[in-house]
């Protein structure tokens, strides 16, 4: 599995100043955004913050448009919260999940969470990744679209150092990661890709440099 390009995870985007009654309107959106699942409306917001008219909301909501935090569509609930203040971030991380790190690859003779491996982290349901460790991987190419694995998706990682035949694991296989299924055979293991323009990997007792590095459990496919 060869290096990704850094993009997409863990880009700074650029961040600009607010008023206090500004910071105080994007928390509210952000905030009923995920009590309720979709975004208020200007009477919603004046509502909430006291206000007897939604003049005001407008003023504050173009200038946070204009800032970068929110874009605007079409229709009386098509607002978007882009960027979030830290305090609504921290506060989203909390009630949302764990952080975990997303590697591009894994190279021999590094710890498997080194920081030139790392493209950043995505916070994930905890019943998701109850294990210690645990890591998402990016997929780079075809090679197991049989399975629904397709190139650009993270995979879920539990660390462990074997698995049953017939489950897909993520296998340092000379000096690389890769993921494929595993099958065990008398004398030997195959690392069984789930495309037929692969081929599999034999794996003999004597192959020091293969070790398996854990299971997969589970698929995240990035919104494009």
């Amino acid at each position: 599995m060869t290096d990704p390009p850094r993009i997409g995870y863990g880009r700074r985007m650029p961040t600009y100043s607010m008023t206090l009654r500004q910071k105080e309107v994007l928390d509210l959106i952000n905030r009923i955004v995920q009590e309720q699942g979709y975004p208020p409306t200007l009477r919603e917001i004046a509502g909430r913050l006291g206000l007897s008219g939604t003049r005001a909301v407008e003023k504050h909501l173009s200038a946070l448009i204009r800032k970068g935090y929110l874009r605007k569509g079409p229709g009386a609930r098509a607002l978007e919260v882009v960027l979030q203040t830290a305090q609504a971030k921290v506060a989203e991380s909390n009630r949302s999940g764990r952080s975990i790190p997303i590697l591009g690859r894994v190279a021999a003779g590094q710890p498997i969470l080194a920081e030139e491996n790392l493209l950043g982290h995505l916070t994930v349901d905890p019943a998701l990744a109850r294990w210690k460790d645990a890591f998402l991987l990016k997929i780079k190419g075809e090679s197991m679209k049989g399975a629904g694995i397709l190139d650009g998706d993270l995979v879920l990682v539990k660390p462990q150092a074997d698995a049953d035949s017939g489950e897909i694991v993520v296998a340092m296989v000379e000096g690389d990661a890769t993921v494929k299924r595993l099958i065990k055979k008398k004398g030997s293991l195959l690392l069984k890709p789930e495309n037929a323009d692969f081929e599999p990997i034999v794996i003999t007792e004597k192959e020091a440099s293969f070790r398996i590095l854990g299971k997969v459990v589970s698929l995240i496919r990035p919104a494009l």
